[in-house]
């Protein structure tokens, strides 16, 4: 029996007392943040029963791309919205924050890059200045809308966006290495998450082939960054730890980009990577400016994962608008977003709206016709009597005529008169029903489908 004596009590109390101290030390202390989040959102308790059971879901990191003068306003929607769904979410942007009280934190892409690097570049004068301003008021809205200093035209948060891409792929790496499939997304970009398990669940992450919406620039094939794109396991290493340091090395050569998804792109390839171009299904559109119709066939039968420029309020519509699907179990496709989400949305005509007939398109098949008339009425006849015209709108005494229909937005009158549109639903239930089922879903994409998309 061991017999306790005060002083052999009092070291016992001091040795617990140390090995309590040196846990709390282990325990709270990381490497700097500066180097790799340590903070990331995971919901496992939180799912709505609506979200799909794949074991993917657990090998899948998504990483959202924000600014700090947005980031309040678009990061608790995406959540409650797209994502979710999803196990594992990292958020980036250009300052470390914390957004919904505390709930979501926002990592500080920037914050490695050198010195060097930000001294005498005026694209980081709005990145030093809003550090400073969080640091001493905690409130940074009085900097949005804020210009370049240099091209006045650019807003300042957006120059500076192009620095994220690369340093996002290696601080999201650092933290979670053993994810199958990194998906990069901007925060007003739509995930439709039941379509992005079952197609992960047929393509290899060992491999060196990377996903998105494929265009090109300045002889750069590269995917577009607000349609999101996915890079697989094998890839990732390649980029974070066989190159590491590459976002350093590729700070130095951003001044021959204008953008961070056409500078990663650059980089992916260097290294082996292979761009898969899988629109429409990774897309740039919203569903209100998604063209549907004879001038645009192609969208018709393909599923949808991904959609870009949703408002706070359209990805609150869009999930009830999932929530409600009669057939959960199959894959969404733009037809049936068409018929359930989209036709009733569209009335004969609506004054201070533009519907982007005016817009030539994809490939110039989806509007861009242009007839002169001195009113809206004249408008209205020239489309009847024009069988091909799905859609038309007026303004500044021109009529322009769509091959396809798109819900477009809200426009208030401009110098030249007010914006009026119209749209032939008649025609286009009656194109609607000529069209065959859809049949078999295919996960294939069309990769850069007669042409190549626009985006910068």
């Amino acid at each position: 029996m061991v017999r306790w004596t005060p002083r052999s009590f009092s070291i016992w109390i001091r040795a617990l007392i140390l090995v309590f101290l040196i846990f709390l030390t282990f325990s709270f202390w990381s490497p700097s943040q500066n180097a790799q989040p340590s903070r990331f959102y995971s919901s496992k308790s939180q799912k709505p029963e609506s979200c799909p059971h794949s074991a993917i879901t657990q090998k899948i990191v998504i990483s959202v791309k924000t600014g700090a003068t947005e980031a309040a306003a678009k990061i608790p929607t995406q959540m409650r919205t797209t994502l979710r769904c999803a196990e594992h979410v990292f958020f980036f942007s250009d300052l470390e924050q914390d957004v919904e009280s505390g709930k979501y934190h926002l990592h500080d892409a920037l914050d490695t890059i050198s010195p060097s690097i930000m001294d005498n570049n005026r694209d980081f004068d709005f990145y030093k200045k809003q550090r400073e301003l969080w640091r001493t008021q905690k409130n940074i809205t009085s900097l949005q809308g804020t210009k370049h200093p240099t091209a006045k035209s650019d807003l300042a948060a957006w120059s500076l966006d192009k620095w994220k891409n690369i340093h996002i792929l290696e601080k999201v790496w650092a933290p979670k290495p053993d994810m199958d499939w990194y998906i990069f997304i901007d925060a007003d970009t739509y995930l439709i998450w039941s379509n992005l398990l079952t197609w992960l669940e047929t393509l290899d992450p060992t491999s060196l082939s990377y996903y998105g919406s494929a265009s090109t620039w300045n002889g750069i094939r590269y995917a577009h960054g607000g349609s999101g794109y996915i890079i697989p396991r094998a890839l990732m290493y390649e980029m974070a730890v066989k190159q590491k340091g590459i976002s350093a090395h590729w700070d130095t050569k951003l001044h021959d980009h204008c953008c961070g998804d056409i500078a990663l792109s650059a980089a992916l390839q260097e290294h082996g990577g292979v761009l898969e171009g899988r629109w429409p299904l990774i897309s740039g559109e919203s569903p209100s400016s998604m063209p549907y119709g004879p001038g645009t066939t192609e969208y018709r039968c393909w599923p949808a994962i991904t959609m870009h420029h949703l408002t706070p309020d359209g990805m609150e519509e869009f999930v009830e608008f999932e929530e409600l699907r009669h057939n959960k179990s199959t894959s969404l496709t733009h037809s049936e977003i068409l018929q359930d989400f989209l036709l009733a949305k569209f009335p004969d005509s609506r004054s201070d709206w533009d519907n982007l007939a005016s817009q030539a398109g994809d490939f110039g098949r989806t509007g861009g016709v242009f007839s002169d008339a001195s009113s809206f009425d004249e408008c209205t006849k020239l489309c009847e009597e024009d069988e091909k015209c799905f859609q038309y709108s007026f303004h500044e005494k021109r009529c322009s005529i769509g091959r396809s229909v798109r819900l477009g937005h809200a426009r208030e009158a401009d110098e030249d008169g007010d914006w009026e549109s119209g749209w032939n639903k008649t025609r286009l239930v009656g194109w609607m029903k000529e069209q065959p089922p859809c049949g078999h879903v295919s996960f294939e994409g069309e990769d850069n489908y007669r042409g190549s998309r626009s985006y910068v």
